[in-house]
């Protein structure tokens, strides 16, 4: 295997939902991962470093909150494994911040799942007290994405 070989390699991992790829042959070990926008390559016989991207900074709007305590607090969770993010275009502004008060039915963010765009909607009205998961993030079927103090 030669650098023109794992230059096409991750050329196609790009263009694909797969997340993880492993090679291992007698020239050595070709190892990519996304997630973070980034790529690992171990125990090359070469210099790989230019194919190294550093992984993208996640620009934090606000410190992790902690977990809140009230009875009237409910949890919105995950519906499917994807890609968490908070509006519907990079440019665009996030569907909800905290301290942001919504409705049932409204809105709050979109989990990627192969490629399908699946909005995720409040079933109750009530105040953003905490986003968990950053944009951009990979979540999992049930992890807790919002924390809304329900109204009364």
């Amino acid at each position: 295997m030669d650098i023109k070989d794992i230059k096409n390699i991750y050329k196609f991992l790009r263009e694909t939902d797969i997340v993880e790829f492993e090679l291992e042959g007698p020239d050595g070990k070709v190892r990519m991962k996304r997630g973070a926008a980034y790529a690992v390559r171990e125990s090359l016989p070469f210099e790989a470093q230019e194919f190294r991207e550093a992984p993208r900074e996640v620009k934090k709007e606000e410190p992790a909150p902690a977990p809140a305590k009230a009875d009237n607090i409910k949890v919105v969770t995950s519906p499917m494994v994807g890609t968490f993010y908070r509006s519907p275009s990079p440019e665009a502004a996030s569907f909800i911040e905290v301290g942001s008060v919504v409705k049932p039915a409204q809105t709050l963010c979109i989990i990627e799942a192969m490629k399908l765009m699946n909005e995720v909607e409040s079933e109750f009205g009530g105040k953003v007290v905490a986003i968990l998961v950053e944009n951009g993030q990979p979540v999992e079927y049930g992890e807790p994405l919002f924390q809304i103090e329900a109204s009364k």
